[in-house]
């Protein structure tokens, strides 16, 4: 079959081009996309054994090593779940460790909608899973989990709902998963139901997210710049650039002194910016001893 012939290796993950361009965060989400479209294609009779297929060639027990032979979604656990030699992989070793320790993986729940889906079983507890990644590996788009929260009744959707929460899928995938394994086949499913809406607007953002954390530790210091009384504003302004949202006024207005400082040091000259990627640099040494 021709799609167990092209499933022969991770595309984005396969060389070190292609994974330092990846930050910690970007594996966590593309790794729940992933997901998200296996099981949206499971409950399709004409990718259902792509899905049995791809999760055969992507369960294991603890995504120890990197294989590149594996699939995206194996590597993806590779780095989330992996050590510091798999993290210096990606984009940002040190964000990548602070954020892995923020991080917690619903590991054995992923292993079982692996393994269910490989032998062509529905995954137990599909939403409890797929809840749990979203609370232990910061998925916080809004936009993921109502498609989440819509995907495991599929069948039951009439047929508008079904396009519209299909081309929301889409847009995220073209957008985080355009060079993966997994987007030829999903498009073609897509297409070939004729799932594709004109009606729905994409909104999705193309770019990386950042390793970034909006704790009230990771906020403590913003006190020494921002007025204290800004700090919630500024934690949204935070996570809104994080995601790729748009960002309301009363949030830049808070984030204002914070720009005014970065904004300062840029338009003082080249020497003032490497002076300040060169502290950049410390302090993430510095915060990464912390964790």
């Amino acid at each position: 079959m021709d799609f167990l012939r092209d499933l022969s290796e991770a595309r984005m993950t396969r060389d070190l081009q292609n994974q330092k361009v990846l930050t910690y965060n970007d594996c966590c989400e593309r790794l729940y996309l992933t997901m998200l479209c296996l099981e949206f294609m499971r409950q399709i009779p004409i990718s259902s054994a792509f899905v049995r297929a791809y999760c055969q060639k992507t369960k294991d027990d603890n995504f120890s090593r990197f294989k590149i032979s594996g699939t995206d979604a194996y590597n993806f656990l590779y780095f989330i779940n992996g050590d510091e030699a798999a993290l210096s992989k990606l984009k940002d070793k040190e964000s990548a460790l602070a954020m892995q320790k923020k991080t917690a993986l619903p590991l054995s729940d992923i292993i079982d909608f692996f393994r269910k889906c490989s032998s062509g079983n529905r995954p137990s507890m599909i939403q409890q899973t797929f809840i749990r990644m979203e609370n232990g590996m910061h998925i916080s788009n809004r936009d993921y989990k109502d498609i989440r929260r819509n995907i495991s009744t599929l069948e039951k959707l009439s047929k508008a709902r079904q396009k519209a929460l299909a081309t929301r899928l889409l847009f995220a995938t073209r957008a985080k998963l355009r060079n993966s394994d997994i987007i030829e086949k999903f498009s073609e499913t897509i297409s070939k139901y004729d799932l594709e809406s004109s009606w729905v607007v994409d909104t999705e953002p193309p770019n990386s997210k950042p390793d970034i954390t909006t704790t009230a530790q990771d906020l403590t210091y913003y006190r020494l710049v921002a007025k204290p009384e800004n700090l919630i504003l500024l934690k949204h302004f935070i996570e809104h650039m994080r995601d790729g949202k748009a960002i309301p006024s009363n949030m830049v207005k808070a984030y204002q002194p914070v720009g005014q400082l970065i904004d300062d040091i840029i338009t003082a000259g080249p020497t003032y910016i490497n002076m300040l990627k060169s502290l950049q640099k410390r302090a993430k040494k510095q915060r990464n001893k912390k964790f």
